[in-house]
């Protein structure tokens, strides 16, 4: 050991550095070593001794069980009532299966109701109306003349048909001429003057004389009436 003030070569200094270092490794390696062989023989320590729990907490559980289904006796072999109920173990399980119910319902019945026949009368067109009555048919009877003068008749051509000419008789008068020799017969009315006179009673037209006599006569005697 080296007290203060003395001083220490360089060639001891480095020996002794040396040797520390040397210590240092040797004790590393030492820890190493310990650890890989002791971490193994822990580990198969714990794994046995957990084994042995297993099996005397294995055997504690039987003889639990032993005493449970056995009466329990006591010291003195006295009977006494356990407490524990005995383990049984699950029976098997009976699955019952229910058949299924079937429910057959009975036929639907459609009753099907006729309707009842329609009967469709035809009935026969009205008859027609009668035809409406003919309207009365008014027959004129020409009154009887009152009048009458026997005389000659002739013709002249001015005078129009069914208008004839009289010396006397005022205008508008009806006259009937028949010829006395053969009784044809003609109607007129007067519209003109006749200025020849008696026995001239009547001047035709040349239509109204051809119907009582032949024009080519001129003249012929005729009864007037009106």
């Amino acid at each position: 050991m080296c007290r203060r003030g003395c001083t220490v070569s360089p060639e001891k200094g480095g020996a002794l550095r040396n040797q520390s270092t040397g210590g240092r490794r040797l004790g590393v390696a030492a820890v190493i070593c310990g650890a890989l062989f002791g971490a193994p023989l822990l580990l198969l320590h714990s794994t046995t001794a957990d084994a042995s729990r297993t099996e005397h907490a294995a055997s504690a559980a039987l003889g639990a069980h032993e005493a449970v289904t056995s009466p329990a006796s006591h010291p003195d072999n006295a009977n006494l009532p356990s407490n524990l109920v005995a383990y049984q173990a699950p029976g098997p399980t009976t699955t019952t299966t229910v058949p299924p119910t079937t429910t057959t319902l009975p036929p639907t019945t459609t009753t099907t109701v006729q309707a009842a026949p329609v009967t469709t009368t035809t009935l026969p067109p009205p008859p027609p109306p009668p035809p409406p009555p003919p309207p009365p048919t008014t027959t004129t009877t020409r009154p009887a003349p009152s009048n009458s003068e026997v005389g000659d008749a002739t013709w002249y051509a001015a005078a129009p048909a069914g208008y004839c000419a009289s010396p006397t008789l005022p205008f508008g008068t009806s006259l009937t001429v028949v010829n006395d020799a053969t009784g044809a017969t003609t109607v007129c009315t007067v519209d003109d003057r006749e200025a020849a006179g008696y026995p001239r009673v009547v001047d035709l037209s040349p239509e109204g004389f051809g119907q009582i006599a032949d024009m080519s006569q001129g003249v012929v005697q005729v009864t007037i009436s009106w």
